[in-house]
């Protein structure tokens, strides 16, 4: 297989270049030394929300850590062989004390939030001219595709283009006399197709006039090819991600692919918009698309200020011919001096084409997120 061969051939480079270049003679000063001529930062963050509901029949309210940006701490070193190549290591793991696929009108608390979870067991080479090498187990070619696109401060009350993921588990009612809660939850019906992490093998191009490529090979021939780009036009900040991942090898998803792009005036407002498909061995294709409005301004001496207002959509993705369509407001306040950003967002999410129809739902939420 090609693709096979290229990571092949990219991880015995990454090795000749590493060993065949002459050693540095000195450490870089860094945050922690344990004797190794590597550095060491710790770093991490809390995030919390409490989030209200209404669900056309009752309401309430529930304590959650905020999923996209959960509550973690990680270990990350670097070392420098010479000024072109260096080399890393980063572990990092999760503990989140009512994870929001866990929670719903029926569960207030999580049983199965109990101790650390691994998210991240990573290496990497990394050359100033060709590129970087990274072994283990690590993000996906399409994780952070959506979440991370939205150039608007408002992408931290929506996280990013999915703002499912921060009340995934919230049941939709039956929209009928009985009004008993149904077993679909919004994010059966709400995502993007980011994926999350696996152990894998990546290889990404040093910067080119703002672009860079990706490409990943996991288990059981799961392959995918990124495409990145940041840059600067005039009074334009421009962002553009996108992906095709063949995943045929594990699912019976045969392959799926999402384009996406944010663009910001100087003036502060941003306009970001997504569209994804995923072809599935039976059935109809799944679509998923999001735009997001925002506005980015300095109002207080806090920080930035982020308001926005987003529209986030799928077809088929429940099953054929049920589509979900959901819109709401938010607002993120960062405070600079402390790594501290307070969000919050109002959504209402509808579903249509289910064999008993449902009820609108309606989450309000707040939330902070100390870094560190």
């Amino acid at each position: 297989m090609n693709l096979k061969k290229t990571l092949m051939a990219g991880a015995a480079g990454a090795a000749l270049f590493a060993f065949a270049a002459p050693v540095a003679t000195t450490a870089e000063a860094g945050s922690i030394k344990n004797g190794n001529a590597t550095d060491l930062k710790v770093y991490g963050q809390v995030n919390r929300n409490m989030m209200f509901y209404n669900d056309g029949e009752e309401s309430g309210y529930r304590h959650q850590d905020g999923d996209n940006g959960s509550t973690r701490f990680g270990l990350a070193a670097t070392g420098k062989v010479n000024e072109s190549v260096s080399v890393g290591a980063k572990i990092e793991v999760e503990m989140q004390s009512n994870d929001s696929p866990n929670i719903s009108q029926s569960s207030e608390t999580d049983s199965n939030s109990t101790g650390f979870k691994q998210r991240k067991a990573e290496l990497y080479f990394s050359h100033k001219q060709f590129g970087k090498l990274t072994l283990g187990q690590q993000s996906q070619i399409s994780d952070g595709m959506s979440d991370g696109l939205d150039l608007g401060y408002a992408a931290g009350a929506f996280a990013g283009m999915d703002s499912s993921l921060l009340v995934s588990g919230m049941l939709f009612r039956n929209d009928n006399t009985a009004g008993a809660l149904s077993s679909t939850n919004i994010r059966s019906v709400f995502k993007t197709l980011d994926g999350g992490r696996q152990d894998a093998i990546q290889y990404q191009t040093p910067s080119m006039n703002g672009f860079r490529a990706q490409l990943g090979l996991e288990d059981s021939g799961v392959w995918g090819l990124g495409a990145l780009y940041d840059g600067k036009m005039g009074g334009l900040q421009i962002r553009g991600r996108a992906f095709y991942e063949n995943r045929s090898g594990n699912s019976t998803t045969a392959d799926q692919w999402q384009i996406g792009a944010s663009v910001k005036h100087d003036s502060g407002i941003s306009l970001t918009g997504l569209y994804g498909s995923s072809d599935q061995d039976s059935g109809d294709d799944h679509k998923v698309y999001a735009a997001t409005v925002g506005y980015t301004a300095n109002m207080n001496s806090l920080g930035a200020t982020g308001i926005g207002v987003t529209f986030q959509g799928t077809s088929d993705l429940a099953g054929d011919g049920i589509d979900g369509e959901a819109f709401g407001f938010g607002v993120n306040q960062q405070i600079k001096a402390a790594g501290t950003n307070i969000y919050g967002n109002v959504m209402f999410w509808d579903v249509d084409g289910t064999t008993v129809p449902l009820d609108s739902l309606m989450t309000f939420l707040v939330g902070a997120q100390v870094k560190f």
